[in-house]
Formats: C-alpha cells, sequence, structure tokens
C-alpha cells in the first residue's frame, strides 16, 4: 500500500477507505429503495440491449442521450402514473400488500453477500443460511399474490409456479450443502477465502451446474417461464396487476435474479480472488471482481432468453426431480470423497 499511497493523492485515499468501509455499504445500499431501484433499471436495460444485438436490432435508443439510457426511467413514470386496478374478484388488501412484501423480501438477501471482506452489510457466521431462509420464503408472497388476483389465468399461473418451485427447491439446497461441506463453513467470507487457491466450480462443476439451473428455474427465467406464459396465460399469476404493482413484481423479480447471480460468483467463482492490477488497493479490486464476474454471470442468463424456448410443465418437473435431485447427491458424493482425502483436492 505504500507504494501506492505514493502516486494516489491523499483525497483519493480517502475517498478509498471510505469506499472499502462498511459505513459506505450500509449507506449506499440500504434502506435500499435507490440502490434497488437503479439495480433493476440496469438490468432491464441492459437485457433489451443484450437481446436486441442477438436479434439483429437496436433496442432502446430514442430516449435519452445515450443509447436510450432514460428509456427505462420513462417506462417507470408511465407504471408510476397510470391507475392501479384492483379487480372485482380480487382479495384487495392481500392484493395490494403482495407486491410490497415481494419487493421487501427479495431485497433482503443483499445483507448477507459480501463484495469483499469489508464490504458487508450485516456480517453473520451463518451467512448462507440467512441468504438461503430469505429465498426459500421469496415465493411467498407471488403465490399470495395470484391467489389474490381472483383471476382463473392467476390460479393455473399460481400453481404451475408452486409446482416448479417445490421441485427445485431441494436440488437448490443439496447444491449448497456441497459448498458447505467443503468449505467447513456457513461464513460467505470463509467460502470465498477457503477458494484462494481454486475455485469450487472446478472440484464441484456437477453441484455448479445443478445449481444454476435452480437458479433459472427459481427466478422463472426461459425456459422456465411456464408460469407466467404469455401465449397460453397472458402474464400468468401476475396477469391481473397494472401500473406501480406490476413494476414492483418485476423489480422483484429481477433484484432476485442478480441476488443470486452475485451468490453464485462467490460460491462457486471464487468471489473477489482475482489477479492483481498494479497500482490498484485490494479495497477496490476485490468489489470489483465480484461485480466483473457477476456481470458476466448475468450476460449468460440473459442471453439464455434469446436462445432457449420455453419447456412444458412436465418437463421442468422431470428436469427437477428426476435430474437435478441425482446430480447434486453424486456432487455431494464427490464433495465427502475430496474432503476424507485432502491430499486429492
Amino acid at each position: 500500500m505504500s507504494a501506492v499511497a505514493q502516486v494516489i493523492p491523499e483525497p483519493v485515499q480517502a475517498l478509498i477507505r471510505f469506499i472499502a468501509s462498511d459505513a459506505f455499504v450500509k449507506a449506499a445500499i440500504f434502506p435500499g429503495a435507490m440502490f434497488i431501484s437503479l439495480l433493476g433499471l440496469f438490468i432491464v436495460w441492459y437485457e433489451r440491449k443484450l437481446l436486441a444485438r442477438l436479434m439483429l436490432r437496436i433496442g432502446p435508443f430514442h430516449v435519452g442521450k445515450y443509447g436510450g439510457t432514460l428509456q427505462l426511467l420513462a417506462d417507470a413514470v408511465k407504471f408510476l402514473s397510470k391507475e392501479f386496478i384492483v379487480p372485482e374478484n380480487a382479495r384487495a388488501r392481500l392484493f395490494i400488500l403482495a407486491p410490497m412484501l415481494a419487493v421487501i423480501v427479495d431485497t433482503m438477501p443483499f445483507a448477507f453477500l459480501p463484495f469483499s471482506p469489508k464490504w458487508v452489510i450485516f456480517p453473520s457466521d451463518i451467512g448462507l443460511l440467512l441468504f438461503f431462509l430469505f429465498i426459500a420464503i421469496s415465493p411467498i408472497p407471488l403465490i399470495l399474490a395470484g391467489w389474490a388476483s381472483g383471476g382463473k389465468y392467476s390460479l393455473i399461473g399460481i400453481v404451475r409456479f408452486a409446482f416448479q418451485v417445490f421441485a427445485y427447491e431441494i436440488p437448490f439446497f443439496l447444491a449448497l450443502t456441497g459448498v458447505v461441506v467443503m468449505a467447513r463453513s456457513f461464513n460467505l467470507v470463509e467460502i470465498v477465502e477457503a477458494q484462494s487457491v481454486m475455485p469450487f466450480i472446478i472440484p464441484q462443476i456437477i453441484g455448479f451446474i445443478a445449481f444454476f439451473i435452480t437458479l433459472i428455474a427459481e427466478t422463472e427465467r426461459i425456459p422456465f417461464d411456464i408460469p407466467t406464459a404469455e401465449q397460453e396465460l397472458v402474464e400468468g399469476w401476475k396477469v391481473e396487476y397494472s401500473a406501480s404493482g406490476f413494476l414492483m413484481l418485476m423489480l422483484a423479480q429481477y433484484t432476485k435474479t442478480a441476488a443470486l447471480a452475485v451468490l453464485t460468483v462467490l460460491i462457486y467463482l471464487g468471489g473477489w480472488n482475482g489477479p492483481a492490477i498494479p497500482g490498484v488497493p485490494a479495497e477496490i479490486l476485490q468489489p470489483f471482481w465480484v461485480i466483473v464476474k457477476t456481470l458476466l454471470l448475468l450476460t449468460v442468463i440473459l442471453i439464455m432468453r434469446g436462445i432457449y424456448p420455453r419447456i412444458t410443465i412436465e418437463k421442468i418437473l422431470e428436469l427437477g426431480w428426476r435430474v437435478l435431485i441425482p446430480m447434486t447427491l453424486i456432487n455431494l458424493l464427490v464433495v465427502a470423497v475430496i474432503t476424507s482425502w485432502p491430499v486429492i483436492f
């Protein structure tokens, strides 16, 4: 750090120290409204631009000076200015409350995700368990939203969603178990530090594949978007929502996708472990590598929307129960062998 201090001015060093502190993270991310809004706007804009390139289109371009950067803001203003309609057959109070609950529950996992040893809002020795707790209960507000809508398309969509979630929660948990066994900790910082020599994706490639598939299914991304199939159910369980309600549900889903992408980077891709960049202090480099890896993983997730078709509910359930669970059990067996004979690892 002394060599770096000679070339970096003192005000810049002070700014670096502030950014590296937990106070900055807590101020920037929580209470969370601004952070989640900007995160959602960025992911939607990035997805639109990425899919446009895949389809040989321009994508958002006219609204905003630089590549349609204000198009998402214009869309948000449009949603917020429209009337929030409560259907006649809906359970009104629950119908209004469910989107707000969804945003809150899907935002909370970010409190336990470390972007560096110091860049974490709520450090905990059981951070992975706390993260899994909120991910496990995150489908509940969505199921309540579909049930409270009182429509037949909402009911069909939420039944499909419930079947899909139940089929993929078990392999999701079993894949995380392999990581915990190898790292011997539920602390996400210690899990990342256990990958300083080798990322867990190498010895646990089977577990990573299973976890990545469950990630797509948990967030209802294509090809696992059968609960909201537009051609069949218009918008499935959220078809009755309009204006701010629809906006909050969409924001909750994108927030959950981003949180799971960050978790994947931390538990399988080495987290903040990466090549050193001359002149860049570790306090800045560590969150930089987490963000870069997360962006690369999000790119893969978003590209799948432009490549794969939707699969049927029968195929989704068969994949979850008959393929992913045996895969994660095989991964646990491999992890047990590696941890029993450390010389192999």
